[in-house]
């Protein structure tokens, strides 16, 4: 098993086999890419155009997919059938693999929820395909991805909403279709972790589904859960993923979990009774630098 961690700042944090740099977060703003490192871009997840392109927000129903609406969007939705937008975000992937960066790692390629989009665009397009909706809405976003692939040499990650059963439906992800061209499928369980019932039980659900290398990110960030409560998820997750991503988006927090970790001999017991070889091995590398 592998280890990485997700960070918003350009800092490479020794102990991590994989460092994880969102160099497009959904605040819209592009940072300059981090040699050496997965970079982040997320896509259709864009707080700063929908502010100035509200023509380009997915919608349904005359609802536009945005913060503060009773759906409860984290982030703005941009309509992924939108050229315009498309060929935007492509530029920026174009631009972050000519920067010697491991690989990218693509965030918010989808829908934003059932329903959506039913902007002028996706209704012309769909109607004009003889395709049904579902059929239709997977096919956008397929062939981003495959654009995408097509476009750059490096390696590519994308990473799924953690809806294991209804993800075509939900958010047009064909998981079978689109995992032909990337090298791995990430998933996002963030949960406190106190009860880790529901992570095993998705993570399960995801492993059965998932041919290429399979990557669990948890949130290890801010509000800080108890550090025992993430070695019960990591436990957890160790069982299924190639790699686990503690998701602490600050080099700080990361390197107080890893000394935190190190230091309590509790930690080291949990993963010897639960023979978590790869997790001790981890511990002791960590504990080599700390």
């Amino acid at each position: 098993m592998k280890i990485g961690v997700l960070l918003d700042e350009p800092k490479v944090i020794p102990g991590f086999d994989y460092i994880f740099y969102e160099v497009k977060p959904s605040s819209g703003r592009v940072l300059n890419p981090l040699a050496q490192a997965w970079n982040v871009v997320n896509c259709f997840a864009d707080n700063t155009i929908s502010q100035t392109r509200q023509d380009l927000i997915a919608t349904c129903k005359g609802e536009k997919a945005m913060r503060g609406t009773p759906k409860r969007f984290l982030w703005d939705w941009i309509c992924p059938s939108s050229a315009e937008y498309r060929e935007y975000c492509k530029k920026i992937i174009q631009d972050v693999a000519r920067a010697n960066v491991a690989g990218i790692r693509l965030d918010s390629v989808c829908f934003p929820r059932e329903g959506y989009c039913d902007c002028p665009n996706c209704t012309e397009s769909q109607a004009d395909s003889g395709k049904d909706v579902l059929t239709w809405r997977s096919q956008q976003i397929e062939s981003f991805v495959r654009e995408v692939r097509e476009s750059v040499s490096c390696s590519l990650g994308l990473t799924l909403e953690p809806d294991p059963c209804y993800g075509r439906e939900r958010f047009g992800l064909d998981l079978a279709r689109i995992s032909e061209y990337v090298d791995f499928i990430s998933t996002p369980i963030y949960m406190d972790y106190s009860i880790v019932y529901w992570l095993d039980i998705i993570a399960n659900c995801f492993r059965h589904k998932i041919t290429k290398p399979y990557f669990i990110e948890l949130y290890a960030g801010h509000p800080k859960a108890p550090t025992k409560h993430l070695a019960s998820a990591l436990t957890v997750a160790s069982s299924y993923a190639d790699c686990v991503v503690l998701s602490t988006y600050q080099a700080a927090m990361t390197q107080r979990l890893q000394r935190e970790m190190v230091a309590d001999e509790r930690i080291w017991k949990f993963f010897e009774e639960r023979n978590c070889d790869e997790l001790l091995r981890i511990l002791k590398e960590w504990a080599n630098i700390t």
